[in-house]
């Protein structure tokens, strides 16, 4: 099945060892089976739906193939832009910091929509944190986008931002929204330019364009460009002059220039205003490519400490419950590693094995997944959870209290010491 599957879906571009076996209910109740891509390539979380049970009973097996937003790669010596003869010209849009959040159509076995599915990276259903964010959206335009039946099997990607969904950059005009990063028509991605000149996108918003980097025919060198019609930084506007001999050295140029922005955000606002720019180009073996580009200091920090930051961490702790926020006591109950292994993964784009094996990144690791995790646990003090111990295990002693609170409470474990002293105090007034 599997192989059948990475053949007919991911032109063998996945390996059967890549597709994970999923089974997921969707936000109206319906639930589907499949499997989905963990390779990190074009196909990273694309899905093959193969069976569906609608919440009426009625089940039966299916093959629907959905495309998800494929893994954005840094400048290096297998991902490269095209930069050869003729005109170039790559938008730099404004990297979002939030979720990325892909909509696709649950088809039923008459080929028609049951509903619109909101899914991420990682799963084939958003987890349920994520459909609450996504509840306050204006899907007025996505409803439209998707009633056209010529838009049946294609699929929107989006970023899902804001104060709501605070990541590592802070949106304060920007309480929850989402941007269209990218859209699957036909069966091929769209870039730039067909979608900003695809009528059927006009009602949609899209994250800004920051610099155009260009090179003419009759040219030999390479401009970086400010985009004038972008008012979100045009009190922190840098511009060069300078030509550049190739695409990588312009793109150098706007790593500089994102820094800059950030310079100068940070002397008014203390935080900075950017985490970097997507382009959305043609990839140099040909089809699309999107490429990343950070400020140069975010880059050169990656590079000369022996550990790994804790902001960094903090940034994949983050995407860790964005995928698997209401599974994550599950996941932690049947494998402590869980996280630790995808966090690993996420971190290794950007720094060395020595770095994130190093003793400080992992204990860094384990503190700040706790702590996050015990962040989105309801507010409850001690007492209350040892008053609750008690009064569900009437019969067990001290020692097996303690074994329940840390199976429990995993996340509250430094705590162990006071929740020891409270059951101690319970026991003796009994």
């Amino acid at each position: 099945m599997k192989e059948k599957i990475c053949e007919k879906y991911f032109q063998n571009k996945v390996k059967p060892k890549h597709l994970s076996k999923f089974k997921s209910e969707t936000p109206k109740g319906n639930t589907i089976e499949g499997y989905i891509s963990r390779k990190p390539n074009q196909y990273l979380g694309s899905l093959v739906i193969t069976h569906i049970t609608e919440k009426t009973g009625k089940s039966y097996d299916t093959e629907q193939f959905v495309q998800s937003f494929p893994k954005i790669h840094y400048w290096d010596k297998r991902h490269q832009l095209k930069s050869d003869n003729g005109q170039v010209i790559y938008h730099c849009q404004e990297k979002l910091d939030g979720t990325c959040l892909i909509l696709y159509s649950l088809i039923d076995d008459m080929g028609r929509q049951i509903e619109i599915v909101p899914k991420t990276r990682g799963q084939a259903v958003a987890d349920p944190h994520i459909q609450d964010m996504f509840r306050l959206i204006d899907k007025k335009a996505i409803e439209e986008f998707f009633k056209n039946p010529v838009h049946l099997k294609d699929v929107l990607m989006f970023e899902l931002f804001g104060v709501l969904n605070k990541h590592e950059i802070t949106y304060m005009d920007t309480y929850i929204d989402i941007n269209l990063i990218g859209a699957y028509i036909d069966e091929e991605f769209l870039n730039y330019i067909s979608i900003h000149c695809y009528s059927d996108f006009d009602d949609f918003k899209k994250p800004d364009s920051i610099f155009v980097i260009e090179k003419y025919p009759d040219d030999n060198s390479f401009s970086v460009r400010w985009c004038d019609e972008n008012k979100k930084y045009n009190k922190n506007n840098v511009t060069t002059n300078d030509k550049f001999p190739t695409l990588h050295d312009a793109i150098q140029e706007v790593k500089v220039m994102l820094e800059e922005i950030n310079k100068k955000y940070f002397e008014y606002n203390g935080r900075r205003a950017i985490e970097g720019v997507v382009i959305n180009g043609e990839y140099i073996n040909g089809g699309q490519m999107y490429l990343k580009i950070k400020p140069k200091d975010i880059e050169l920090e990656a590079r000369q400490l022996d550990s790994v930051p804790r902001r960094f961490v903090l940034k994949e702790v983050q995407k860790y419950f964005d995928e698997f926020g209401s599974k994550v006591p599950e996941l932690y109950e049947v494998d402590e590693t869980h996280y630790v292994k995808y966090v690993n993964r996420q971190l290794s784009e950007e720094f060395t094995y020595e770095q994130i094996q190093d003793p400080r990144t992992r204990r860094r690791i384990k503190n700040v997944f706790m702590e996050v995790w015990d962040s989105k646990i309801p507010p409850q003090s001690l007492q209350n959870i040892c008053d609750d111990l008690v009064r569900q295990n009437p019969d067990a002693g001290i020692t097996e209290l303690m074994k329940i609170f840390a199976k429990s409470y995993p996340s509250k474990k430094s705590q162990s010491r006071h929740v020891y002293n409270i059951l101690t105090a319970i026991q003796k007034r009994q």
